[in-house]
């Protein structure tokens, strides 16, 4: 659907700063996002007369105060009562309300060469939080209301990236716990209260790790690109989990399901680990295609950022304007990499400052095509 509005310059100014700084693909859906959270915020007010956001006080009626922000001191004692939301740790019934939707179509044919720049977005570079709003979307569509027709998109992305601000308080107390690096932290792409950018890391939650429509009015987001969700057969954008998104979601987690951590839990148990790397390889061709090209290119030398960012060079597509930048390869690189140590193909071994990839013995195992689920 088309719909043509005029703006004023100014409108015009913020629009082009939100894409920007929301790393939104375009116009379409960074509107399409904020419609549905002011919707959420319409239905709200109607419901109780204010609007109050996990994390933050309500505005101040005196002129020119300030918002008061309540921040998580991660110090604090009361910080351990923080806990998973029911959304994401109710493991949904097997007996579902919901059917599984199909799998969304594809331009890329199994083992079709796909070019680095036609690669999953290299932000969407933690499946972490691909668990959680899988398990969310399930929660939901067990709702009565919801069912075969599927769940809103505009309730799903308000619903969950609320709830996830919650859980992403409850998941740095955890990084503090067990002294957790950006590149093993749990907390890492989920927004979080008490900062100035919590609005924008909870929409552009929203829009990556949950949905968004694009103008052409397809869904858009990680959970489409791996295939776990589609959109339904509704005039309304809806959205269904497909088969795999809903064994993915049914899957216990240690991280999610269990109140106590004296140990350290695993991000992902083997068994998801497992039924994901089985899904990407028979249906996502585009992320299969990046693991094999980058387990390739590690296993003949290529381990460091630099040496592997030259290989896939040669697999970016030729552009006579607007050539891809090296910081665009780079995002997408890192973005596979950290995708695929999540997974446990790859590891990151770090000496000071240098980094190098190594490939884990369930990497070798994939690129050969045998069994997935063998343990490293």
């Amino acid at each position: 659907m088309v719909i043509c509005i005029e703006v004023s310059e100014r409108t015009k100014q913020e629009m082009d700063n939100l894409v920007e700084i929301g790393n939104y693909h375009d116009y379409s859906e960074a509107v399409s996002v904020a419609i549905s959270n002011q919707l959420v915020l319409h239905r709200q007010v109607s419901k109780s007369g204010t609007v109050l956001f996990p994390g933050k006080a309500a505005h101040s009626t005196e002129p020119g105060s300030k918002r008061s922000t309540r921040r998580i001191n991660l110090d604090d004692d009361r910080s351990t009562a923080l806990e998973v939301p029911a959304l994401f740790s109710s493991r949904p019934l097997d007996k579902r309300v919901s059917e599984a939707a199909p799998l969304p179509d594809d331009v890329f044919a199994p083992t079709q060469a796909v070019p680095v720049d036609r690669w999953i977005f290299g932000q969407h570079n933690k499946l972490l939080p691909a668990k959680v709003s899988c398990r969310a979307l399930a929660s939901l569509l067990n709702e009565p209301e919801n069912g075969s027709q599927g769940v809103l998109l505009s309730k799903a992305t308000a619903e969950i990236a609320e709830q996830a601000v919650r859980l992403g308080d409850y998941l740095r107390v955890l990084d503090k716990k067990f002294e957790l690096n950006r590149d093993d932290a749990y907390s890492t792409a989920f927004p979080y209260s008490g900062t100035d950018s919590e609005d924008k890391a909870r929409l552009r939650y929203a829009g990556q790790f949950v949905a968004a429509i694009s103008k052409q009015g397809r869904l858009t987001g990680f959970l489409m690109d791996l295939k776990l969700i589609n959109r339904a057969r509704n005039k309304a954008p809806r959205v269904l989990l497909t088969q795999a998104g809903w064994d993915f979601a049914q899957l216990p987690n240690a991280l999610l399901d269990s109140r106590i951590h004296d140990a350290r839990p695993a991000k992902l148990s083997e068994d998801e680990k497992t039924v994901l790397l089985a899904h990407i390889s028979r249906h996502v061709p585009a992320e299969d295609f990046a693991y094999r090209t980058i387990l390739g290119a590690l296993s003949e030398g290529a381990d460091s950022p630099e040496r592997l960012d030259t290989v896939l060079k040669r697999h970016l597509s030729a552009r006579a304007e607007k050539p891809f930048t090296d910081a665009f390869l780079t995002t997408q690189r890192s973005g596979a990499i950290s995708r695929m140590t999540d997974l446990g193909l790859v590891d990151r071994v770090r000496n000071g400052i240098r980094v190098t990839y190594v490939v884990t013995n369930r990497g070798t195992l994939y690129r050969q095509g045998h069994a997935i689920g063998v343990s490293q």
